[in-house]
Formats: C-alpha cells, structure tokens, sequence
C-alpha cells in the first residue's frame, strides 16, 4: 500500500520541481562577459565569464552561449566555426546564491574589431531532458589592432625613402618659431640676420628657428581586390604597412592622415582621418584600421581620387611639404591614370604595392616613385 502511495507523490513532486524550475529558473540570474585589453593581431587576451544565481533554486546544469567573429580563437572544448563567426559554448553548474567566474584565453588572429552583443542561457533542471531558453544583453569589444610590418619585408632604397622624407622635414625651418641665436654663415640669408644681437656683440648672428611643422604626410589605402584570384592576406598586408608608415612618421613628429575606400564595419563610412602626429592620433587611425570590413563592397579608388584627393592637390599645388602615398596592391589602368595625375599636379606620389612572387609589376611612368613590397 506504501509503495502504491509513494508512486503518485514522486510524479507529484515531479510535476511540481519541473514547473516551479521552469518557471523560475532565469530569475536573479545574470551573465556579465567582458574582454580584456586591446591587442595587435597575433598577440592574447582573455574574455572574462561571470555568472551568478542569486535566488535559493540551484541550476544544476547551465550552457552559456554565444558568438564572436572567427579572428578570434577562445580556449574552449566546444567552438564551432559557423559562416564568419564562431559559437562558443561554456557549462557551469550553479548552487544557490552562487557566483562563478570564469577566463577564457582568447588569441588575436586575425585583424578586426569584435564585439558580443547577447548571451543565449540554456538551462536543465536535475533530471534533464528539457532545455529552457533566456537571452541576456552584452556590451563588450574588443579590438585586434594590425600589426606593423617588419623592416626585412622592406628593401634598401624603400628605407632609404623613408629617411630623404624624415631628412627634408628638418632642412626646412619655421620662421614663425624661434629657438635660439647663432653665428653667421656665407650660406645664411640677410633676412635671417638677427641686428639687435649683432649690434651687441659686434658679430654677425642670426635667428635659429625650429624645423617646419607644415609638413604632412597623406596615406592613401585602396583595398579593391588587385585580381580575380589572389591570396586574401595581400590586402591584410596593405593595411598593416599603413599602421606602420603611420607609426614611423608619428615616431617622427610628423603628421599623418588617411584616406581609404575600405569601409568601417560600425558605420559602413569610408575611413577619413585628418591630419595630426601625437600618440593619440596613431592610436585613432589603429582602430579605424581595425575596423575596416573587407566583407563589405567598396568603390574605386580612382573615383575618391578625381572627387577628393586631386581638388585637394590642386588648392596646395604651391606647396612642396606635403607627400602623398599611395598603397595599392591593384593597378589598373584608371588607378594608374588617377596616380599620375596626382604626380603631376603635386611633383611626385609614393607608390608602396604589396605583390606575391607570382604577380606582375606594372611600374607607372612619370612622377611615380615605385616600390614593390614582398608579400610572404
């Protein structure tokens, strides 16, 4: 008789766990993910897990899933690459008012900005077999800056281009800026005579002035698809010697600003940058870098030319401080075309292009200073 009682009451209390666990199971339960610090491609990180259940019903057995881009590669048993993005799938078993944290290492492999918007839940009572469902709000990112290219990638007159630029900024003074007095010399104009301090020394002398500020390099970035097949790292190269010829020049004091047809993953905008050379401005143009989408469509870059950077050229064709670089694995005619004129107009352009062994080298005639930088 005991034992015919004894049956119901199980399915009884059964019933009820399994409705009261369903019912109540997602209250006063959070899921908190947040990334550590930024990193350069290549480089670690770690994405931090923190669950907790405040409420006296345990959770015997929680799935924490979610999504990043497939750049990232996060430790974990149970990532399955889906399309451009990854499914990461953590477990936890949770006691009542109990908090769990959880790091994960987490590789930058690839270049891009990554971000995790939500959390799906899934819970399982004590017994099993049924899945309940909850979301939960993420608002956490992580940038995988590029990575600047080494200096064996570059060969002698390459480098020795980069000093002729860094060399002309200091052969040009600022007569706006004075830094001190110094003796005259044959190769000194008599406008720079400085008569108070030579009348009281009895000596000729001049102004000392700073080197010019005005100088400012403008890099331009195509990342059109240089043919119908080729390696998917040739452009990743071109973004990366970007990051490092803005690195350098800001390592000089120099000014930077960036154009480019590549298209930023958050806005869909084209990058612009303007001018500057501090340490906050090479860190603006890293992320905007980052977040250069190849996925999305972009247009010619000898449209951007013939709408923004030749009308540019041609209000300061008077000026010689200012050196344009282009940085462009394709080379068709009408980019050819529209870099040339751009030569013409300003007395010269910078041509870096990043090939494989296996493709042609087209060097432009005229103005256009070439280089071919090796792709590995």
């Amino acid at each position: 008789m005991q034992i015919i009682l004894i049956i119901p009451i199980v399915f009884i209390l059964y019933y009820l766990y399994r409705t009261y666990f369903g019912r109540n199971w997602s209250d006063n339960l959070s899921a908190t993910l947040s990334f550590g610090s930024n990193i350069v491609e290549g480089n670690d990180t770690e994405l931090k897990e923190v669950i907790s259940n405040r409420k006296w019903l345990g959770i015997p057995f929680l799935e924490v899933r979610f999504q990043v881009g497939k750049g990232l590669e996060v430790e974990n048993g149970q990532n399955v690459t889906v399309s451009d993005r990854t499914n990461i799938t953590d477990i936890f078993s949770l006691k009542k008012y109990e908090k769990i944290t959880r790091t994960l290492p987490v590789h930058g492999q690839k270049r891009g900005y990554y971000e995790v918007l939500s959390t799906s839940l899934v819970g399982y009572d004590m017994i099993g077999g049924v899945e309940h469902y909850t979301l939960r709000d993420q608002n956490t990112s992580l940038y995988v800056f590029p990575k600047t290219l080494s200096s064996d990638r570059f060969d002698v007159s390459f480098s020795k281009m980069l000093g002729d630029i860094v060399t002309r900024r200091f052969l040009q003074e600022d007569v706006f800026t004075f830094r001190g007095i110094r003796d005259y010399t044959t190769q000194d104009t008599v406008s720079s005579i400085n008569w108070k301090a030579t009348a009281a020394s009895g000596d000729f002398k001049v102004n000392l002035h700073d080197p010019t500020s005005s100088q400012e390099i403008v890099l331009i970035l195509n990342v059109e698809d240089p043919s119908v097949l080729y390696d998917s790292d040739l452009i990743e190269d071109s973004i990366r010697l970007i990051m490092s010829l803005t690195s350098f020049f800001i390592s000089k004091q120099i000014p930077v600003r960036l154009i480019s047809n590549g298209k930023d993953i958050i806005t869909s905008e084209e990058i612009r940058i303007s001018s500057g050379n501090s340490d906050d401005h090479r860190h603006r143009i890293a992320m905007d870098l980052a977040r250069i989408d190849l996925t999305k469509s972009v247009r010619p870059m000898s449209e951007i030319f013939e709408e923004l950077i030749i009308p540019s050229a041609k209000l300061r064709a008077d000026q010689t401080d200012v050196t344009y670089m282009l940085v462009s694995s394709c080379q068709r005619d009408d980019i050819i075309k529209a870099a040339g004129e751009l030569a013409d107009i300003n007395g010269s352009l910078i041509w870096l292009c990043p090939l494989t062994p296996s493709m042609e080298e087209r060097v432009p005639e005229g103005k256009i200073h070439f280089y071919k930088i090796k792709h590995e």
